[in-house]
């Protein structure tokens, strides 16, 4: 018993590496321990960072552009349960909904992004946030529901993309302490 235990952990084990390489020839970091279920779901650009115990919910599509940063325990739902089905107080099927991180976003830790969600370019999501409606590009949110809290400066994220000043592209090329 001991060792198909030890069989079924070190296979597990060999999956997470093989998982952690792919990811890893797209300059993406993605912490353990994480979560996620139906991987053939998500749709990574480069230069992400997605932060330890994260849990991706993926009977939709998540999509996350290029240079997006995401803290710890990040929780993204791409399905809910049909509550105006065939039973209470909700039905075996689901509603699915996908969503989609823009480019150059960067969210805080303990956010839950709901299904159908699209987060434009460039837009930041306070810890802690739930997001429920779509973020517009270039926005600051925070909350439960979120809301828009202020704009960037549209000037200065130019000049940030002009410049190739992308965080984790820089930290990857070890451009950053």
């Amino acid at each position: 018993m001991l060792l198909i235990s030890l069989i079924k952990k070190y296979k597990k084990k060999r999956r997470e590496i093989s998982y952690s390489r792919l990811l890893f020839s797209k300059n993406v970091e993605l912490i353990f321990p994480f979560t996620i279920s139906n991987k053939e779901n998500l749709v990574l650009g480069k230069y992400i960072y997605i932060g330890p115990n994260s849990w991706l919910n993926l009977r939709g599509r998540l999509v996350i552009e290029d240079g997006t940063i995401i803290g710890p325990r990040l929780k993204v739902h791409t399905s809910n349960h049909n509550y105006e089905g065939n039973m209470i107080p909700y039905s075996s099927d689901y509603i699915i909904k996908n969503v989609f991180i823009g480019k150059n976003v960067w969210i805080g830790a303990d956010v839950t992004i709901l299904p159908g969600v699209q987060i434009g370019d460039g837009a930041v999501v306070g810890a802690c946030a739930c997001v429920v409606k779509d973020v517009p590009p270039y926005t600051v949110v925070g909350g439960n529901p979120s809301k828009v809290l202020k704009f960037r400066n549209i000037d200065n994220y130019n000049e940030c993309i002009i410049n190739d000043e992308i965080y984790q592209k820089n930290k990857l090329k070890g451009k950053l302490l």
